[in-house]
C-alpha cells in the first residue's frame, strides 16, 4: 500500500505524457494553419487566374467564333499566370446567368502535396478548385448567316441529302427549322421561332465539330434592314431608269462633185482625176491606180466605181488635213488602200477583197458593209446609218465611234447599229456610242478598244435587245476604269451557248433592262445596277473557253443589284429574279472586300411588294460566291444538285443567305457571316457571370 501510495504523489514524466496526447492537437493545429491555410491563398489565385482565363476566352470566340481560338487563348493566359497548362480545362457552355447565351467556362484543379495534416488523415494532397464563367453578350450568337426572315413561310427547309456546314454563325428562321434524316446543320447555334422545336429526327443538328449546338427560340431581325451601303446601291436604278439612248449621229451634208471610174481606161480616169484637181497614176504589172491629190484642202467626189480585179492607193501620201467629199456610193474590189483624212461618204460604203483606210476623221452617211480585209487608221467616224461586216477581217485604230441604227435587220434578228457577222476589231482606248445596240452573231469575234480608258454607251435595237451574241461568238469589251462609264438602255442577250462574253470593269455599270446568259461570262469589276433580272442558262448553255480558261461565269470585285421589274420568264429561271440554271458549274463571284459595296455579292428586291427571289437549279454546282446573297422578301430556292460553298476557313471570304425563306435539295452550302446587324456597334459584350 505504501508502494503504490507513494507511484500515485510521484510527478515524475508527466510533461511526456501531457505532451504525448496533446502533440496531435498541436500538429494539427499547425497543417489547419500552414497547409490549410496556404490552399486558402492558392484557391484564391486560382480563382483570379480563372476569371482572367474566362474573359480572355470569350474575347477570342467574341471575335471570330473559333472553339479552338478560344481555348488556347484561356490557356495561354493560365499558362503566363503560373497554372500548367494540364490544370485548366475551358469548354463553351450555355450562360447560367442568360438563356440560349454562350459563355466560356475555365475550372483550374491544383494539388497541394499534405505533410503535417497527414497525422490526422491518409489524405495525401488536397485539391484546389476554381471556376469562372464568362458570358458573351446578350447577343453571343451571329444574326445568322443562313436567315429565313418571313414568319408566315415555311422558314429553313432542307431535304435530299443537304448539308450546311456554318461552323462560325448561326442558321436562323423566324419559323420553323426542318433537317429530315438525311440532311444536316452544323452551326454554333439555330434560332427558331415557330411553336415547334426544329425538326431534326436523326439528330441531324450540331455545333461545331460534333458538339451540341445552341438551339434558342428567338425572333431575328434583318441584319442588313437600314445598312447604309444597300440603300445606297438601291438608290442608283433612278438614275438607271432616266438614262436614254445616244442620239444617232445625222448624216454628214455632202456637196456634189465628179465621178471618176478607176477602171481599164487609162486616159478615161486620168482625165477625170485631172478635173478633181489631182493625178492618177497607173501600174500595169500589179493592176493598181494611185491618186494623189497633193496637199489640196478639199476634194469633192461624186461616185468612185472601182473596176473589177483593180487595186486602188487612194491618196495614201496626202495630207491628214485634206478634206474627201464623197456624194455617191463607194464600192470596193480587190485592194483599196485609202490615206489619212476626212471622208465624208454621204451614202453606201461596200467594201471587198483589202481595204485600208489611214488615220482620219470618217463621216458615212448610210450603209457601210465590210467584207475580205478591211483596215481604218484611228480617228473619229460617224456612221448614220450603221456598221455591217461581211466575211474576212475589219479592223479599226482607236477612236471614237457613233454609228447610228442600220436599215436592214442582222441576222433576220433586228435593226442594230453594229452587225458583226465575221472578225471585227476597234483599236483603243476607243469612244462607243451605238443607240441601236450590237449583234455579234453566231462564230463571230468582236473585240471593242484596248487599255482602260474605253467608253460605252448603248442603246436597244430593234427588238429591245441592247447586246445580242450568237452561239460560239466571242465579244471582248475591254476596261473603262479610267473615268469611263458603261451604260446600256436594254437588255444584254447572251444568248447564244458556247459564246464568250468578257464586260469591262468598270466603277458603276448601269443597265436598264435584263442582263441574260447561255454561254461563258467573265465579268470585270464594279457594280453592276441592273433593273431587271439577272439570270444564267434559263434556255440552256454553261461553260466555254474564255478568257484564256473554261468557265461558264466569274467575277471579281463584283456587286450585282437587282431591282426585279422584269422576272425571267424561261425555264428553270421562269419567276426569278436571279437564277443559275441548266449545268452552269465553277461560277466564281467574289464581292469587293473595301469600298461602297464590301462584302456584298447580290442585292435583290428590297421592297415587299416585290417578291421575286433567287434559285440554283439544275446541277447548277460549285457555286463559289463569296459575299452577302440578300433577298429579304423572296425565297432563295437550291436544288437539283446545285451547291454553293463559302470559304469558313478563309476570313476573306464567307457566304451569308438572306431570304424570306431558304429551301435546299440535293447540294451542300457553307456558310459565314459577311455583314453584321447595323445595330450590332462591332464585338458582343463580355462580362464575368460566375
Amino acid at each position: 500500500m505504501h508502494f503504490f501510495r507513494r507511484f500515485l504523489r510521484n510527478q515524475d514524466g508527466n510533461v511526456l505524457i501531457i505532451s504525448a496526447l496533446v502533440m496531435p492537437l498541436l500538429i494539427g493545429m499547425a497543417a489547419l494553419v500552414t497547409e490549410y491555410g496556404g490552399a486558402l491563398v492558392e484557391r484564391a489565385d486560382n480563382q483570379r487566374v480563372a476569371d482572367l482565363s474566362a474573359f480572355a476566352g470569350a474575347l477570342a470566340y467574341n471575335t471570330n467564333k473559333s472553339t479552338d481560338q478560344m481555348t488556347a487563348t484561356a490557356v495561354g493566359v493560365a499558362v503566363l499566370n503560373g497554372v500548367p497548362a494540364a490544370d485548366v480545362q475551358v469548354s463553351l457552355v450555355t450562360s447560367p446567368k442568360t438563356a440560349g447565351v454562350n459563355a466560356v467556362s475555365v475550372s483550374i484543379n491544383t494539388y497541394k502535396t499534405l505533410l503535417l495534416a497527414r497525422v490526422l488523415s491518409d489524405r495525401q494532397q488536397l485539391q484546389i478548385y476554381a471556376n469562372s464563367v464568362a458570358e458573351v453578350g446578350a447577343q453571343p450568337q451571329t444574326p445568322g448567316c443562313m436567315l429565313a426572315l418571313d414568319g408566315t413561310g415555311t422558314g429553313l427547309t432542307l431535304s435530299g441529302g443537304t448539308s450546311i456546314s456554318a461552323p462560325k454563325c448561326t442558321v436562323a428562321s423566324n419559323n420553323t427549322v426542318t433537317v429530315p434524316c438525311g440532311t444536316s446543320i452544323s452551326a454554333i447555334g439555330i434560332n427558331y421561332n415557330s411553336a415547334a422545336a426544329p425538326s431534326q429526327p436523326c439528330n441531324g443538328i450540331t455545333g461545331p465539330n460534333g458538339t451540341a449546338a445552341v438551339i434558342t427560340k428567338k425572333s431575328t431581325p434583318d441584319p442588313l434592314a437600314g445598312n447604309s451601303a444597300v440603300a445606297a446601291a438601291v438608290a442608283r436604278f433612278a438614275t438607271v431608269a432616266a438614262l436614254s439612248t445616244t442620239a444617232a449621229p445625222t448624216a454628214p451634208t455632202t456637196p456634189s462633185g465628179s465621178n471618176i471610174d478607176f477602171g481599164w481606161s487609162t486616159g478615161s480616169t486620168k482625165s477625170q482625176a485631172s478635173t478633181l484637181g489631182c493625178t492618177a497614176s497607173w501600174a500595169s504589172s500589179s493592176s493598181t491606180w494611185t491618186l494623189d491629190c497633193g496637199s489640196k484642202t478639199t476634194v469633192n467626189l461624186g461616185t468612185i466605181t472601182i473596176g473589177g480585179g483593180i487595186n486602188l492607193n487612194f491618196a495614201t501620201t496626202g495630207a491628214a488635213t485634206t478634206v474627201y467629199n464623197i456624194a455617191g456610193d463607194l464600192t470596193t474590189s480587190a485592194t483599196t488602200n485609202f490615206g489619212p483624212g476626212t471622208y465624208n461618204f454621204a451614202k453606201t460604203l461596200t467594201t471587198a477583197g483589202i481595204t485600208t483606210f489611214g488615220a482620219g476623221t470618217y463621216n458615212f452617211g448610210n450603209q457601210v458593209t465590210t467584207a475580205g480585209t478591211t483596215t481604218f487608221g484611228a480617228g473619229n467616224f460617224n456612221f448614220t446609218k450603221g456598221l455591217m461586216t461581211g466575211y474576212g477581217t475589219t479592223t479599226f485604230g482607236a477612236g471614237t465611234f457613233k454609228i447610228g441604227m442600220s436599215d436592214i435587220s442582222c441576222g433576220g434578228i433586228a435593226r442594230v447599229s453594229l452587225c458583226n457577222t465575221s472578225t471585227l476589231t476597234f483599236g483603243g482606248p476607243s469612244t462607243f456610242e451605238l443607240p441601236g445596240g450590237f449583234n455579234n452573231t453566231g462564230g463571230a469575234t468582236l473585240i471593242f478598244g484596248s487599255g482602260t480608258s474605253n467608253s460605252y454607251k448603248i442603246g436597244p435595237g430593234g427588238n429591245g435587245d441592247a447586246i445580242t451574241l450568237g452561239g460560239g461568238s466571242q465579244t471582248i469589251m475591254a476596261d473603262a476604269t479610267s473615268s469611263g462609264v458603261f451604260q446600256v438602255v436594254g437588255n444584254v442577250n447572251g444568248g447564244g451557248g458556247g459564246s464568250c462574253f468578257v464586260v469591262p470593269a468598270t466603277a458603276q455599270h448601269d443597265i436598264e433592262g435584263n442582263f441574260i446568259g447561255s454561254g461563258a461570262i467573265l465579268l470585270g469589276a464594279g457594280i453592276y445596277t441592273v433593273d431587271g433580272y439577272f439570270a444564267l442558262g434559263g434556255n440552256g448553255g454553261g461553260s466555254a473557253s474564255c478568257g484564256g480558261s473554261t468557265i461558264s461565269i466569274s467575277g471579281a470585285n463584283v456587286t450585282l443589284v437587282l431591282s426585279g421589274k422584269a422576272k425571267s420568264n424561261s425555264g428553270s429561271c421562269n419567276g426569278y429574279v436571279f437564277c443559275v440554271a441548266a449545268g452552269y458549274s465553277n461560277i466564281v463571284l467574289t464581292a469587293p472586300q473595301s469600298g461602297a459595296t464590301a462584302k456584298l455579292a447580290v442585292i435583290g428586291p428590297i421592297s415587299s411588294s416585290n417578291t421575286g427571289g433567287a434559285t440554283f437549279a439544275e446541277g447548277g454546282s460549285n457555286a463559289q460566291i463569296s459575299g452577302a446573297f440578300y433577298f429579304p422578301y423572296g425565297p432563295i430556292i437550291m436544288n437539283g444538285g446545285s451547291s454553293v460553298l463559302g470559304s469558313p476557313s478563309d476570313s476573306s471570304k464567307c457566304l451569308q443567305m438572306i431570304g424570306s425563306l431558304i429551301t435546299l435539295s440535293g447540294g451542300t452550302a457553307a456558310a459565314s457571316e459577311c455583314i453584321a446587324a447595323s445595330s450590332a456597334g462591332g464585338s458582343s459584350k463580355v462580362s464575368l457571370v460566375q
